[in-house]
């Protein structure tokens, strides 16, 4: 997989090819990048009008605000879905500000590169994806996720992987708490939503290989609202590698090092990544990074000592 210096460019939109350079010099001069305008072909004019007449009707049946600003008729108004493209338009590296994520000397654990930061349109994006049903902005959030993607092999990202080398795109998994309450996996839509609009970068295959292990409901607690301490202890040794064929992927029954890239969708404590990493290393893989969505400030101490307390 060839390494990517930047992303400039990537804007998300639907006609964006991720194979396709959008810099002037790496189009060559004379040549700029191609944007999306008015479709020439007749069928495809008629097609999006009818798309559009269509969307106004579910609008009209069920009226639906923009989760950021509250305009009506949009999941995401324009404005507000440029400040989602420019917030998550540089993907940054995110592992110091999880301390399960940081050695005792400050050396990273894990390499994580985050989408952007939880803040402004990304959160109030996941919190509409997440908790309140707006399944709609799976599409927009897996663009984001792709940009991140992106730069997982840069030389601002992550170290050089060789070439022929195969990623697996591993997630982590949603409880069983977490089905119930929303009725879905919200990392399972994103990443459909990733693969159906073929915005998987080359050389990655997604592989759900974690699973939650089976716990007694009063044994079970959400991570929402504990401290850091809290997490940590409350992810211990709560995943496990799933059988040997996971969805026509059959595993190899010595990894030897396969290398691995977690997806999550919000970075906080790092807590679950860690435990993700260490279940996989332990199986014999190879994690070489993370990838989340949003990158969110750790529970402070007082909320830490308040919880425990």
């Amino acid at each position: 997989m060839d390494a990517i210096a930047g992303i400039d460019g990537v804007d998300g939109t639907e006609a964006t090819d991720y194979t396709q350079a959008t810099d002037t010099q790496q189009l060559g001069a004379g040549q700029a990048g191609r944007h999306r305008g008015r479709p020439h072909a007749v069928w495809l004019r008629a097609w999006l009008w009818c798309a559009a007449a269509w969307r106004d009707f579910l609008y009209l049946v069920m009226p639906a605000d923009c989760v950021v600003c509250g305009a009506e008729d949009y999941t995401l108004c324009p404005e507000c879905s440029a400040a989602l493209r420019q917030q998550t338009a540089a993907p940054f590296r995110a592992e110091h500000s999880a301390d399960a994520l940081v050695g005792v000397a400050g050396n990273p654990l894990l390499p994580v590169i985050a989408a952007g930061e939880y803040r402004d349109a990304l959160s109030q994006a996941i919190l509409g994806f997440k908790n309140h049903g707006r399944t709609e902005l799976g599409p927009p959030l897996a663009r984001c996720l792709a940009r991140a993607l992106l730069v997982v092999n840069s030389s601002s990202g992550t170290e050089q992987l060789a070439t022929s080398e195969l990623l697996l795109l591993v997630p982590i998994p949603s409880t069983g708490s977490g089905w119930r309450r929303r009725g879905f996996d919200p990392l399972a839509l994103i990443l459909r939503a990733l693969i159906r609009e073929a915005r998987l970068p080359s050389g990655m295959e997604l592989v759900p290989l974690l699973r939650i292990k089976a716990r007694p409901p009063w044994r079970t607690t959400n991570q929402k609202g504990l401290g850091r301490a809290a997490r940590r202890r409350n992810v211990r040794n709560t995943m496990a590698v799933a059988g040997k064929t996971v969805r026509n992927f059959r595993l190899q029954a010595k990894p030897s090092g396969q290398s691995v890239i977690l997806i999550d969708d919000v970075l906080t404590t790092g807590s679950t990544l860690r435990e993700a990493a260490k279940t996989l290393e332990i199986a014999g893989f190879r994690v070489r990074a993370a990838v989340v969505l949003a990158a969110a400030r750790a529970p402070s101490s007082t909320t830490e000592s308040t919880t425990e307390g």
